[in-house]
């Protein structure tokens, strides 16, 4: 037996209910978040939704997840929050990759400092990582061929 959702276009009466609901959130919502600009507080999530609290009539507020399912409300997040942009310009910035440019492994050294190589790959992408461990493998094999073929050379 499957189950089916039932959405408010089946119910012609809850539109007027969920109309309010949705237009009392986008209310409280930009309340809180000019609020948060005056104070010079950052805007996120978790700061809309306390500062709702206190200044709603009800002292319901909205939830967090509110300002992400609500169109008009999100929209005005955006256009208002520190946090969204920083993480929007952090997903931009990061480097390409390149097939074209090796890494010279031979500068590598044994003995480097492994926890600032670990910190380092932490920041790196999983397809970034990906490609610098086949970089490596290449490396690893295209020297040991020349080790072998020295070797079949000294023994000649």
């Amino acid at each position: 037996m499957s189950h089916t959702f039932n959405s408010t276009n089946n119910r012609p009466w809850l539109k007027e209910s969920h109309q309010k609901r949705s237009n009392r959130s986008v209310e409280i919502g930009k309340q809180s978040i000019d609020l948060l600009l005056k104070k010079g507080e950052s805007v996120t999530y978790t700061n809309v939704g306390d500062i709702s609290r206190e200044i709603d009539p009800e002292g319901k507020g909205i939830h967090p997840n509110t300002i992400r399912t609500n169109e008009q409300l999100y929209e005005y997040y955006k256009q208002h929050s520190l946090t969204y942009k920083q993480k929007e310009n952090s997903k931009n910035s990061k480097t390409p990759l390149n097939n074209d440019i090796d890494i010279d492994f031979r500068k590598v050294k044994p003995n480097r400092n492994v926890e600032n190589a670990q910190r380092k790959y932490m920041k790196l992408s999983k397809k970034e990582l990906v490609q610098r461990l086949i970089l490596a493998e290449q490396y690893i094999a295209e020297n040991n061929t020349k080790w072998v073929a020295n070797h079949f050379e000294m023994f000649k």
